[in-house]
């Protein structure tokens, strides 16, 4: 990856969006390729605690009718988003600590003590995947200001003919206040007319970073080529969320020059540090069913 950093936040400040081609190098993007392979291969015989975080296309469908034109009966049981990445494979868990994203995050962020709120992956399946409704992240994650950025690796190539994500350069620029609910949808009729919006396109392992408030959608994928997209969001300082819900690795914060929150990362990520003989730290117990410990209610 070409370290840019001056090019990196005027594009970001100027537009709300920053495209970093290579950020993923061909030996991980082949290695995350195929793991999101085998959880999109493998659907039907993943465990209930990992199959409740993934949605189908058929379940967009429901809520969001005007997103696909195609027929239930051609869409199958095409994915459409995972959610909770990270407890699914490690490698998706190691890719909190991928250095070259953390590099541009701390550019953007403008210092070392930014926190990773969640990863998900959002496939657009060959031929029957859906468009995105246009939106603005912020309403979605609630939080108490717009001190967060949205991170994307692409898996894939992302052109026009696969549903590329199209932007509204420029619309970042708003007063927090002055963002409402209803910006998770927004209609046609309320678009800006004197932006002209940008097809993002940009190779397979190219990083894509937003602002939270910036005006983005995408349409369906009606080619022959996937177009996956690894997302995160990650948080900046002085800036909490409101709901309830806690998503896996959530707070920590892999730049931080605080003691404490480097033995929290040794602690998450054992398998990235090395012990005084040079072997990897143990590894961290992630669940109850891998400590032994019943679930609660449970005997």
């Amino acid at each position: 990856m070409k370290h840019e950093p001056q090019r990196w936040k005027a594009d970001y400040e100027r537009d709300g969006y920053v495209v970093v081609p290579d950020c993923v190098d061909a030996e991980l993007l082949g290695r995350l390729r195929a793991a999101a392979d085998r959880i999109t291969s493998n659907y039907n015989r993943l465990p209930p605690s990992l199959r409740v975080h993934i949605q189908l296309e058929q379940d967009f469908l429901k809520f969001q009718p005007q997103t696909n034109d195609l027929p239930p009966e051609r869409i199958g049981d095409a994915i459409k988003l995972i959610m909770e990445l990270p407890m699914f494979d490690p490698i998706f868990a190691d890719l909190i600590c991928h250095e070259p994203l953390l590099d541009v995050l701390e550019t953007l962020f403008g210092t070392s003590e930014f926190a990773f709120h969640n990863y998900k992956a959002i496939i657009k399946a060959p031929r029957v995947s859906s468009a995105f409704v246009w939106h603005r992240d912020l309403p979605y994650l609630q939080h108490t200001s717009p001190n967060l950025l949205t991170a994307m690796i692409c898996l894939d190539e992302m052109s026009q003919a696969n549903g590329a994500t199209v932007v509204y350069p420029g619309t970042h620029r708003i007063p927090h206040e002055s963002v409402p609910p209803s910006d998770m949808h927004i209609p046609e009729a309320k678009l800006p007319r004197d932006i002209e919006p940008v097809t993002v396109k940009c190779p397979a392992g190219s990083a894509v970073l937003f602002h939270v408030n910036i005006i983005h959608g995408g349409g369906p994928n009606r080619s022959e080529i996937p177009r996956r997209n690894i997302i995160s969001i990650w948080t900046g300082p002085h800036t909490y969320s409101g709901i309830a819900h806690r998503f896996a690795y959530q707070g920590v914060m892999p730049r931080s020059k605080d003691p404490e929150r480097r033995k929290q990362l040794r602690m998450a990520f054992p398998r990235l540090f090395k012990d005084e003989q040079g072997q990897p730290l143990p590894r961290a117990v992630n669940s109850r069913e891998e400590a032994g410990v019943p679930a609660p209610g449970r005997t």
